[in-house]
């Protein structure tokens, strides 16, 4: 390649490795600027930076900083736990309730439940959840409603990975063959 600079190893949007954050740690110690050691990793300098705050610890009585890999993954770790949406469970109890009446009493379909309100405007939309999210609730047991009081999702099964052993058999095998073929008398048979 002509370009010396080039990156094409590089994904964005990955996470630090164990080996990279000691391998950060190694280079602070060897008085390494971060614009280097971003270089060498082969990642954004803000990533390099915000990983050496978050691994920064204070020795000394807080006298001297020194970036610990160790404490940086658990600092990530602990960061990652609050990364993912919570549910709107909290937030739609009087929607749960109104579809888990209309479910049981007038045997509707989460599915109508949710078209119900929306043409009806019964709810905001801040108040409400879309028909998925119900049957996601359905499935992690948030509501009352189990998966065998639908009729309709018990009989829809859903798609099987079939094995197959050959798509077409294409006759028998060779080692079926007559004897009188082995002995090449006939033509054609070679």
């Amino acid at each position: 390649m002509d370009n010396s600079n080039c990156n094409t190893e590089y994904k964005k949007y990955q996470h630090l490795t164990a080996e990279e954050r000691h391998e950060i740690e190694v280079r602070l110690k060897d008085k390494w600027s971060i614009y280097k050691i971003a270089k060498h990793l082969g990642k954004p300098y803000n990533t390099i930076k915000n990983e050496i705050n978050r691994g920064t610890v204070y020795l000394y009585n807080g006298k001297v900083a020194r970036y610990n890999a160790d404490k940086g993954k658990s600092v990530y770790l602990e960061h990652r736990q609050n990364s993912r949406r919570n549910y709107r469970a909290l937030e739609a109890v009087d929607f749960l309730n109104f579809v888990e009446k209309k479910f049981f009493e007038e045997k509707w379909s989460l599915d109508a439940c949710v078209g119900h309100a929306k043409a009806n405007k019964k709810f905001p939309d801040t108040q409400m959840v879309c028909t998925k999210a119900l049957y996601n609730y359905v499935d992690l047991g948030l509501l009352n409603i189990k998966n065998i009081d639908s009729p309709e999702k018990l009989r829809r099964s859903p798609k099987k990975k079939k094995v197959r052993e050959n798509k077409r058999k294409l006759g028998s095998s060779i080692e079926q063959r007559p004897d009188e073929i082995n002995t090449l008398k006939d033509f054609g048979h070679w």
